[in-house]
């Protein structure tokens, strides 16, 4: 955490800590047991970032004057089992974001570095888990393969190096965010629509990765001239008894020589003083020169209980069923604080 020390001094001896810098982050640990589809027995581990991987960062806004400013982030991912950052196989200090822009009220945003590619807000915000790489099943559905699959996958990160992002103002509750990537790699592009209004929720995006993330969590799967294409649409409604999501996306890699469709629901429920996490996938993989379809369903249930508006508590249990494999299980439990 010297790193951070230094950083952090260093902002406020240039006077940054006048511009509105704030510090944030999440702890978030527990225990697991789980067994993944085809596997012989089930292990216990520690869980670093059960519901939301651990993180840390700061962020800051300058005002311009006449409704503009500008803005940056740098945060990590973090490990709160041994103190470590996680930033991929090449274990970059600000794996999670590291960006720079300007923002006007009447124009919107513009930013730039490493930041969210457009699958990422349509996939945590229109499923029960959210942001939980460890438990939700529609997370596993999209980034770092299914549960013990990691062959699966389509998307093996959730941010873009080197990346533009243009997000517009809120209009009728619609925001249009628009982003494109260039590296070494080759190019990603894509973008993505949320609308909230009330009770309703709606997105949908669309990208074309052909470049791996050098903070990526697993291993190149693109190869050149070889991109990877995913396209998604979802939907929310507050019912007041429960809040219920459900999500559809198809995806295409070249490299991987897969074709995969996934569709998702869930439902938050509240009971008690907090909440019950119910979520479902379906997902159907084919490989394309041979036509072999392998199926995944996932279901997970969990409660989270609220200590505090920045605490919570958390138990969860899951069961994968992949073709011709035993099914696989998960149990876990864990506490989580945002700061």
């Amino acid at each position: 955490m010297k790193k951070f020390a230094i950083l952090f001094a260093l902002l406020a001896s240039v006077g940054l800590a006048q511009a509105q810098v704030s510090v944030f982050g999440t702890m978030d640990a527990g225990y697991v047991d789980s067994k993944a589809p085809g596997a012989a027995q089930s292990t216990t581990s520690f869980q670093s970032g059960g519901m939301t991987t651990s993180n840390i960062g700061i962020k800051g806004a300058d005002d311009l004057g006449g409704g503009s400013k500008a803005v940056f982030e740098l945060s990590s991912f973090l490990n709160n089992g041994n103190g470590a950052t996680l930033g991929g196989t090449t274990a970059n200090t600000f794996a999670r974001s590291a960006f720079v822009g300007l923002s006007n009220d009447r124009l919107g945003t513009l930013t730039l570095g490493r930041q969210s590619n457009p699958s990422f807000l349509p996939t945590i915000l229109f499923n029960a888990y959210g942001d939980s790489g460890a438990y939700s099943p529609l997370w596993h559905a999209t980034y770092f393969g299914n549960t013990g699959n990691a062959a699966t996958q389509i998307f093996n990160d959730t941010a873009w190096d080197n990346s533009v992002s243009y997000t517009t103002p809120s209009v009728g509750g619609a925001k249009v965010n628009l982003m494109s990537s260039k590296t070494t790699g080759g190019q990603n592009v894509g973008g993505n629509v949320l609308y909230f209004a009330g009770v309703l929720g709606l997105t949908a995006y669309w990208q074309r990765q052909e470049a791996n993330s050098t903070g990526s969590f697993q291993n190149n799967i693109y190869a050149t001239n070889q991109p990877g294409f995913s396209k998604g649409v979802g939907a929310s409604y507050d019912l007041k008894v429960a809040k219920l999501f459900a999500t559809w996306q198809n995806s295409e890699s070249n490299s991987a020589n897969l074709r995969a469709g996934t569709w998702q629901t869930s439902a938050l429920i509240p009971a008690g003083p907090g909440n019950i996490m119910v979520e479902y996938a379906h997902s159907t993989n084919k490989v394309i020169s041979t036509g072999v379809k392998t199926k995944f369903d996932e279901y997970a249930v969990g409660y989270d209980y609220p200590l505090s508006k920045r605490t919570d508590v958390y138990a969860t249990v899951g069961r994968t069923q992949v073709t011709a494999l035993a099914a696989g299980s998960t149990v876990g439990a864990g506490m989580r604080v945002r700061f």
